[in-house]
């Protein structure tokens, strides 16, 4: 069992990693930092999903190569040219149907059925939700980097918050039979976690632009609940393939997966968000979608 300095030092370097690349981008106007994190860390999760619900119709490999594509033609488009993005149809579709015919290497049953499935759900789950955080973080040059780092920031600060109102005040648990780690009193903190998170990114940020002081307490509250949801789906995953973690890449953290479930989760959230704001209430400069 990791001890809470174990969790706190290596989420710090964690931080400081990303912190890092975006300093990059910043640095040189340019989104490579991003796109390389995000492709590099949804290839990984994609492999780690595939051992979750193994037996799979297809390799892991295959997944990641096909997920991680998707995304550096993604990012790509939005940093070189956006008629990139119309290769991304095709690119899914030629998955697709190589993913279709690999069914013909065996004789039909329920468990390739099955299979099949969940290996479309595993592209959609991360490489497709994935893909969300590149678009915030390809919202503008000023209002870009902020946007990403937020959904990182939301996803993990929360999830700090979570973390240390259980451990102090948390005795009655909020789903059991999903996630036996996690309070009430966790689910407060969150609640109260993404309310701050987001008060301080719009104080002191460029995202104040988008997302007016006086309703950032209630759009931290609501986004709090996606990045909560984030943390039982994947739990639901996990206990469903009878595994505690994703994977064992970091002592008390588990895998990639577990490390950046939320995040993937809450980035459409973020982005949609963002769009209603803008449509709703005109931010102090116009940006550029």
């Amino acid at each position: 069992m990791a001890t809470v300095f174990t969790r706190v030092w290596i989420g710090s370097i964690l931080i400081v990693a990303v912190v890092g690349l975006l300093s990059i981008d910043k640095l040189t106007g340019h989104g490579y930092g991003a796109i390389a994190l995000v492709t590099c860390l949804g290839s990984a999760g994609l492999i780690e999903f595939s051992r979750l619900v193994k037996p799979l119709p297809t390799t892991s490999a295959g997944l990641a190569i096909s997920g991680g594509g998707y995304l550096v033609l993604l990012g790509l488009g939005f940093e070189l040219d956006p008629r990139l993005h119309a290769w991304l149809v095709p690119w899914c579709l030629v998955w697709l149907y190589a993913l279709f015919f690999w069914q013909f290497r065996g004789a039909p049953s329920p468990t390739r059925y099955h299979g099949l499935g969940l290996t479309v759900l595993g592209f959609v789950y991360v490489a497709l939700l994935s893909g969300f955080t590149l678009e915030l973080r390809f919202l503008g040059p000023e209002v870009g980097p902020s946007a990403f780092f937020y959904a990182i920031a939301m996803a993990k600060g929360t999830d700090i918050c979570a973390f240390f109102a259980g451990k102090a005040f948390g005795k009655k648990k909020l789903v059991p039979s999903v996630s036996p780690g996690k309070s009430t009193a966790g689910f407060y903190g969150a609640v109260a976690g993404g309310a701050l998170v987001t008060v301080l990114f719009c104080a002191l940020s460029p995202l104040g632009k988008l997302i007016p002081l006086s309703l950032a307490p209630g759009v931290g509250m609501l986004l709090s609940l996606v990045v909560i949801s984030g943390d039982l789906i994947e739990s639901v995953f996990k206990r469903s393939a009878e595994v505690k973690d994703s994977a064992s890449l970091l002592p008390g953290f588990g895998g990639v997966l577990d490390i950046v479930d939320s995040v993937m989760i809450v980035a459409p959230a973020i982005v949609y968000t963002l769009y209603a704001l803008s449509a709703f209430v005109p931010p102090a400069t116009p940006v550029s979608y």
